[in-house]
C-alpha cells in the first residue's frame, strides 16, 4: 500500500528528456539562436533600408550637391562675364565717343547746305568796318568811295568717294569730297580778316590752287588826320581757290566691323 504524498511518476517519464523550445525542420529553437536570429534579421533590414532608401537618397544628395556646386561656379563666372561685359561697353562708349568727336571736325550734309551762306557772311563782315568811314564822308556832302569786298563766285564743282589714295591708302572709301570753286576780291586787310575767318568755319576744309592777283587799284575817299576828306588809291586783290570738303560715308553712330581673321 502507497503511502500518500509519495510520488509515482507514470510509465512514459520519459517525456521530461523532450524540448521545451520550439523546433523548425529540427532545428530546436532556443532563446541564444533566436537572438541571433533576430540579429541576423535585424541587419538584414537595416541593410535592406539602406540599399533601398538610404543610398538612393546618398546618391541623390551627392548629385544636388554637385550640382549646386556647378551653379555656384557658374553663377560666379557669370558674374564674371557681366563684369567684363560691364567693362567692354564702358570702353565701347569711350571709342565711340572718340569717333563721335573726330567725326564732328569733318563736314556733313548740313554744313554743306550753308557753307556758300557761310562764305558770304564772312566777306560782308569784313565791310562792317567801313561804315564808319563811310558815314563821315556822306555827312561832309561828299559820295563814298570805297573798296568792299565782294564775293564774286562760289562754284560746287566735283563730288563722288575718295578712291584714288589722294589722302592715302587707309582713307580709299572712308571719305567723300566735294569740290567748291571759290573767288572773292577786297584789299590787304580785307582778304587776311576774310582768309582767317574762313579757318574758323566749323566744317573740315582743304584749300588747293590757292591764287591771289592785284587788280585794277581803287580811289577812296577817306577822312584825313587832320578830319578832312582825301582820296587815297587803294589796290583791289583778286583772290581765288578751290575748297574740297571731305564727309566720312560712315555713320558716327554706328560701330564699324571688326574683320575676322580666317584660317587659311
Amino acid at each position: 500500500m502507497a503511502a500518500l504524498g509519495d510520488f509515482v511518476p507514470p510509465e512514459d517519464g520519459d517525456y521530461l528528456d523532450e524540448p521545451m523550445n520550439p523546433v523548425v525542420f529540427g532545428v530546436e529553437f532556443t532563446p541564444t539562436i533566436i537572438g541571433i536570429l533576430l540579429a541576423l534579421v535585424g541587419i538584414g533590414g537595416a541593410a535592406y533600408l539602406f540599399i533601398n532608401m538610404v543610398k538612393p537618397v546618398a546618391v541623390q544628395n551627392e548629385t544636388l550637391r554637385s550640382e549646386i556646386s556647378t551653379k555656384e561656379n557658374q553663377l560666379v563666372s557669370q558674374a564674371a562675364q557681366l563684369q567684363d561685359i560691364a567693362k567692354i561697353e564702358a570702353e565701347l562708349e569711350v571709342a565711340m565717343q572718340r569717333r563721335r568727336n573726330i567725326y564732328g571736325l569733318y563736314a556733313n550734309d548740313k554744313t554743306m547746305d550753308t557753307l556758300l551762306i557761310d562764305i558770304n557772311q564772312r566777306i560782308e563782315s569784313s565791310n562792317a568796318a567801313l561804315a564808319g568811314v563811310r558815314n563821315q564822308v556822306r555827312s561832309r556832302g561828299l559820295p563814298p568811295l570805297l573798296l568792299e569786298a565782294q564775293l564774286k563766285s562760289f562754284v560746287p564743282g566735283e563730288t563722288g568717294v575718295v578712291s584714288d589714295s589722294s589722302l592715302g591708302v587707309d582713307i580709299n572709301g572712308k571719305l567723300r569730297r566735294e569740290v567748291y570753286s571759290i573767288s572773292f576780291s577786297g584789299d590787304y586787310a580785307q582778304t587776311q580778316n576774310i582768309l582767317r575767318n574762313l579757318e574758323r568755319l566749323e566744317p573740315l576744309l582743304m584749300v588747293r590752287n590757292f591764287s591771289v592777283s592785284s587788280g585794277q587799284s581803287v580811289s577812296e575817299t577817306v577822312i584825313g588826320p587832320t578830319g578832312e576828306v582825301v582820296i587815297v588809291p587803294k589796290a583791289k586783290l583778286d583772290t581765288s581757290f578751290q575748297i574740297d570738303a571731305l564727309l566720312p560715308t560712315a555713320d558716327a553712330d554706328v560701330p564699324p566691323e571688326v574683320a575676322t581673321s580666317t584660317g587659311g
